[in-house]
């Protein structure tokens, strides 16, 4: 072996003659080669005029002086090139580009510290414009450096997105978070499309809501909390009633009667309270309509002017549903107005003077609000003040 198996600096062979040669060779390669940095990496072809001891990374095609020495390494000494083939894992600064490279597979790899910060980072896992940050791996950690570890989810607004998503199969499951606003809440969806709220916490308040309920865990059955409004109920009153009257007239959402029988149908009684449902049985089959106000003796507003607008002047009104002689009642005002915002109630609990208090359930939902109804026979006329609500 005439050389070293790296470098391939020459031995000085025994008996040999101008050992200094020999020598001053190996020095001249060490003086090119260790610490290496380079002028350039994009030169073809020589400088006119290079500076002695400059190296140069040869680029493709290369001509002149360098032809032949693609991917060599080209340093000027003593007014001559010396060639020298990399090997993997050779490292060069390159003045040019103020950068370290490293050579492997026949080329030179830009190698550069992570900055800070970076535009994306993949794990195991390719990161997009959207996942700038993707992991795959069986657990994560995120470990303390000294006494604890907070972990930060921050958004630019109250009205904007700060949450954790839980998926299955890529499809939403279960997210909680300050969702669109700044109060905390839990949602769930069987399909990642329709989302129901779990919990509702008032970061104003303190509050907790549980909009689905509570069930109870042997019989699955919903659990039911009575609330008691404000002021006991003594202002909230409703009075059921099986009235009938002729329409007059219809105007958008107003409904006027003949004669004055608009307390017969809606007690004023109820005015922000309630909604009674009133029926036009001159219709085939029977149209119904809320009527939530009376603006006059002889008239009453409705909820939604389109349901009056087939119906004309003669018609017959009424109560009391003509398929079971009922009379349904919606009290999403009252709950808008005392307990800020109307939900399906299971029950509400009403109080009857000297006849008691009574409950009366409420299984059905409204189609004019987010409540549920309260229901009354026809053939009874009764004055009741709303204590609570169960929910």
């Amino acid at each position: 072996m005439d050389q070293t198996p790296n470098l391939q600096l020459p031995y000085i062979a025994p008996s040999q003659a101008q050992k200094h040669v020999t020598h001053n060779e190996a020095i001249r390669a060490l003086d090119a080669l260790v610490q290496l940095c380079v002028v350039s990496r994009t030169l073809k072809e020589p400088p006119a005029e290079p500076r002695e001891g400059n190296r140069y990374c040869i680029a493709s095609g290369a001509s002149g002086a360098w032809g032949g020495k693609d991917g060599h390494i080209a340093a000027w000494q003593d007014g001559a090139w010396a060639f020298f083939q990399p090997r993997d894992g050779w490292r060069a600064w390159i003045i040019a580009e103020n950068c370290l490279a490293i050579f492997n597979q026949g080329q030179w790899t830009d190698f550069r510290p992570a900055p800070n910060p970076v535009d994306r980072v993949g794990i195991q896992a390719q990161a997009d414009d959207t996942n700038r940050l993707s992991v795959k791996s069986p657990a994560s950690l995120f470990d303390h450096a000294g006494s604890g570890h907070q972990l930060k989810i921050n958004k630019a607004g109250d009205q904007q997105l700060a949450s954790i998503l839980f998926q299955s199969a890529y499809q939403g499951r279960v997210e909680i978070g300050t969702i669109w606003n700044r109060d905390f809440s839990i949602k769930a969806s069987i399909d990642g499309k329709d989302w129901r709220d779990i919990l509702l916490a008032d970061s104003r308040t303190g509050a907790v809501q549980f909009p689905g309920g509570i069930v109870q865990p042997r019989t699955g059955k919903k659990l039911s909390g009575l609330i008691f409004l404000p002021d006991g109920g003594g202002t909230a009153v409703l009075e059921p009633a099986a009235g009938s009257a002729v329409c007059a007239s219809v105007s958008a959402d107003l409904l006027s009667l003949k004669g004055k029988a608009a307390a017969g149908i809606f007690a004023s009684s109820m005015r922000g309270i309630a909604m009674v449902r009133i029926w036009n049985t001159s219709k085939s089959p029977a149209q119904s309509a809320w009527a939530k106000w009376d603006t006059a003796a002889d008239q009453l507003q409705v909820s939604d002017p389109a349901h009056i607008r087939p119906w004309a002047a003669g018609d017959a009104i009424q109560t009391a549903d003509p398929a079971n002689q009922t009379i349904a009642l919606d009290i999403s005002p009252l709950m808008q107005k005392q307990l800020g915002g109307a939900f399906p109630q299971d029950g509400v609990l009403l109080g009857n003077g000297a006849g008691g208090d009574v409950t009366i359930p409420c299984p059905i939902a409204s189609p004019a609000s987010s409540g549920n109804l309260l229901i009354f026979k026809a053939d009874e006329r009764r004055r009741f003040n709303v204590i609570g609500i169960y929910g």
